[in-house]
């Protein structure tokens, strides 16, 4: 504004601090020369439309500023405009207008050199309102009004307000209690309603009652064949309040919800009819949530009842996703869902995907005494029985896969039901590593998914994918398939947090075998933590548990992390997820097996070594870790022989059903068992194959994990090997690095000023109260701290303090 034209015109709605702007560009044009701009403004314009023309005309000033342009002639306006315009060191005039219609823009454009600013150059931008928001302690207000507030000024200066002054219990108020009461809906009704005929004001209220306010689909409604001519024109003249992306309409959210509200002073009658109308209306396009939202605001909840019946709650599953079905029941009363085996299936997969197993159990035992042969949901009820022995972790049978395979040959037509059941398949396939069989399930269930558009089979199946990467080793796929799950969840399904558990479990684990515990740790705080009441199978159970054990250890040490898994086990049970609490208490043994072969035998003393036993029907999983306490057992049974042999035919057996994952961990546990038991040629030989693996594979963390410095030694002397390839010597390279024992640390690899601040960051403080105990600048800690983390071979300070603790530098 300040260098540019002549003349510049600020356009945009009501709110957007367009005034403001004028003024403070003024007051920088005219800083060197000691004088005042003009302004003319309401007062003025109503005294005299003509008053700011005449004095463009006669004696102008340096800088004049026209505000409420509309109140002004504007015609007159114009041709003063265009006279005063032609001398290029002339006056400078900024005006401020708030839509296009307000004066005739076009015209001024042709015959002279503007600017125009819209509402996309003074939009509010993203980091100044975090960096504003950051005053409103409550972080749970914060992010809401972060919402209410998008990019409009004035949303952002009232909502703040109301927060500063606002008393404890709002947490409950709804959003349209906050508008109100921060005043910013007074606002509304004030200065941005006045601006609309009834007829617009009617389209957007409209528009409002939709999450997603499509316009051909606006225009199909009964009585609303006019929104389709007004909503575009809108998105024009009030830009940054009304947008429009392709064919929808985009509202401010909190000029939405101010709008939503307004149907509530509809006359009864014309309320209702037109919340049904459009309710009905989404029902048949397939938006059910908001067909459910709109019949509970008509209050006619009967008509949830009968879309539910519509649809079907496994196709709405499928198709939609699972928030979907959340949203239908939530909005149902007691009643109508008491009367609906639908929606009570419904309730019964909502039950299953929060882990509420035993609850799950109960109602679908209540609905299959209900549903007898021959009803017409008794094939919808066995797949839900299906289902929730996947999510419930219970398959027992051997002829479980072959019941899925019955159900997909009789549903070859039914493409949504086919992609659910392959899908299903390819779960139990990949837990039992029929790893092609699961491959070739979810190509199937893909190609049928892309065939009803289910987007949220789609993202699952990328999901399952990086499951079955995870077991072969293959972190790279599994991380790419993750990458683009995630994609889809933030684009398609954001309020879908069971799928931000599955995610974060996957990238948990992924990460962690990659040696990225920063990364690992913060993706248990959205998985592991949720746990066991979040949505998971077997697979996110194992991924998000084995990682929490063993990053729960390195923060809090190992007795610490025995206690919480009884605790977690003792859930687990309650949930009704027996089987996940006994991988749980089997990977306890496991890692306590790995401290006692570590020179920690103290951790093995109060242990009950009561380890299932693995059949035809256990997955990989229990395969794997049941195995491995097992042989830890016969170890400190003194049975080391068998110990061997059950490792030595372990091993094999994974190398045939290419489980590298596992294998890698029975060579890494036989390794040390070697180790210690001084068989160095057989040691040598299993660490060398387990370098193959983890070279190929990026899987380096369980090195430190299952061997510790006990592997040193033998990674020097492998080193020499000149059979190594380069990228197995990197790998090499970087294990010792991360497997330095503490004699080397202790006696001059970290300086005394690094043990110094080791030290203090065992007891906390953060990087200024550091440098105040230390006497140094914030940054000569910071560069202590990277010298630290780079010679601990961690990557940040939790880690540090684990490390330190574990080599005894910290005391």
């Amino acid at each position: 504004m300040v260098a540019g034209r002549s003349i510049v015109v600020l356009c945009a709605p009501p709110g957007f601090g367009k005034n403001q702007l004028a003024r403070a560009a003024a007051q920088r044009i005219l800083a060197d020369s000691g004088s005042a701009p003009v302004a003319f403004g309401q007062i003025e314009h109503l005294e005299d439309p003509r008053a700011a023309a005449n004095a463009l005309l006669c004696e102008p000033a340096r800088v004049t500023i026209i505000e409420d342009v509309h109140l002004t002639d504007r015609h007159f306006l114009g041709l003063a405009m265009e006279r005063i315009s032609s001398d290029s060191s002339g006056p400078r005039v900024i005006m401020t207008i708030r839509q296009p219609g307000d004066f005739p823009l076009a015209r001024l454009a042709t015959r002279c050199s503007i600017d125009i600013l819209d509402v996309a150059a003074i939009r509010q931008r993203p980091q100044v309102v975090t960096q504003i928001l950051k005053s409103i302690p409550q972080a749970k207000i914060r992010a809401r009004i972060r919402a209410l507030v998008g990019d409009w000024p004035i949303a952002t200066e009232l909502l703040c307000a109301w927060a500063a002054s606002s008393q404890d219990g709002v947490a409950g108020w709804t959003d349209l209690d906050i508008v109100r009461e921060s005043r910013l809906g007074e606002f509304i009704d004030q200065e941005v309603l006045p601006l609309l005929s009834a007829e617009e004001q009617s389209a957007l209220v409209h528009a409002s009652l939709l999450e997603v306010a499509d316009i051909d689909f606006l225009t199909s409604i009964a009585g609303h064949r006019n929104d389709g001519r007004i909503l575009p024109d809108l998105a024009f003249r009030f830009k940054g309040l009304i947008d429009r992306r392709e064919n929808r309409i985009i509202l401010q959210s909190a000029l939405r919800v101010w709008l939503r509200d307004a149907v509530e002073k509809f006359d009864e009658q014309t309320r209702v009819g037109l919340l049904v109308s459009m309710a009905d209306q989404c029902s048949a396009k397939g938006r059910l949530a908001e067909a459910a939202g709109l019949a509970r605001m008509a209050g006619d909840t009967r008509r949830i009842r009968d879309y539910a019946h519509a649809h079907g709650a496994l196709r709405i599953w499928i198709v939609d996703g699972f928030s979907v079905l959340r949203e239908l029941l939530e909005n149902s009363n007691p009643e109508d869902i008491a009367s609906s085996i639908v929606l009570r299936m419904i309730e019964c997969i909502v039950h299953m995907k929060a882990g509420r197993i035993n609850a799950a159990q109960d109602l679908f035992e209540s609905l299959e005494q209900e549903v007898g042969p021959g009803h017409p949901l008794t094939k919808d009820l066995e797949i839900v029985r299906v289902t929730l022995l996947v999510y419930g972790c219970s398959f027992e049978r051997t002829g479980d896969l072959e019941l899925i395979r019955n159900l997909i040959t009789e549903q070859a037509d039914d493409a949504a039901m086919r992609t659910f059941l392959a899908t299903l398949s390819a779960i139990l396939n990949c837990q039992r590593a029929r790893f092609d069989a699961a491959v070739a399930n979810l190509n199937d269930a893909r190609a049928q998914a892309k065939k009803v558009s289910s987007h949220y089979n789609l993202m699952f199946l990328l999901m399952h994918e990086a499951s079955i990467n995870l077991a072969q080793g293959k972190l790279k796929n599994a991380r790419t398939c993750l990458s683009e799950a995630r994609t889809r969840w933030k684009r398609d399904f954001p309020s879908d947090i069971g799928v931000e558990t599955v995610l974060a479990a996957l990238s948990a684990s992924i990460e962690f075998e990659a040696g990225r515990l920063t990364t690992a740790r913060n993706s248990l705080k959205k998985s592991a933590h949720r746990m066991p009441e979040a949505e998971a199978w077997f697979d996110i159970y194992f991924a998000a548990y084995e990682t929490m054990i063993r990053i729960n250890i390195a923060d809090h040490g190992i007795g610490a992390m025995s206690e919480a898994v009884e605790d977690e086990a003792r859930k687990l049970q309650a949930q009704g997820l027996p089987r996940v609490a006994d991988l749980l208490m089997a990977i306890r043994l496991c890692v306590c097996g790995e401290a006692c072969l570590q020179d920690q035998p103290s951790v093995i003393s109060k242990l009950s070594w009561d380890i299932p036993l693995v059949s035809r029907t256990s997955s990989w999983q229990e395969h794997e870790v049941f195995t491995i306490a097992r042989a830890y057992r016969f170890y400190f049974d003194g049975k080391r022989k068998k110990a061997q042999k059950l490792l030595e035919e372990s091993i094999e057996e994974a190398a045939n059903r290419g489980l590298e994952r596992s294998r890698l961990r029975y060579l890494l546990v036989a390794s040390v068992m070697a180790i210690v038991a001084g068989e160095d040629r057989r040691a040598r030989t299993m660490v060398r194959s387990a370098i193959a693996i983890g070279a190929a594979t990026g899987m380096r963390q369980i090195f430190r994990e299952v061997g510790g410095r006990k592997l040193t030694p033998v990674l020097q002397e492998l080193r020499e090997d000149p059979d190594l390839t380069e990228l197995e010597l990197g790998f090499v390279d970087n294990l010792l690095n991360r497997l330095r024992d503490r004699q080397s640390i202790a006696s001059g690899k970290l300086s005394t000023r690094e043990l110094e601040v080791l030290r203090l960051l065992s007891s906390g403080g953060s990087d200024k109260q550091l440098a105040r105990h230390l006497n140094l600048s914030e940054h000569g800690v910071r560069f202590h701290l990277k010298n630290i983390f780079k010679k601990l071979g961690v990557h940040d300070r939790l880690s540090a303090v684990a490390a330190a603790r574990d080599l005894e530098l910290a005391a």
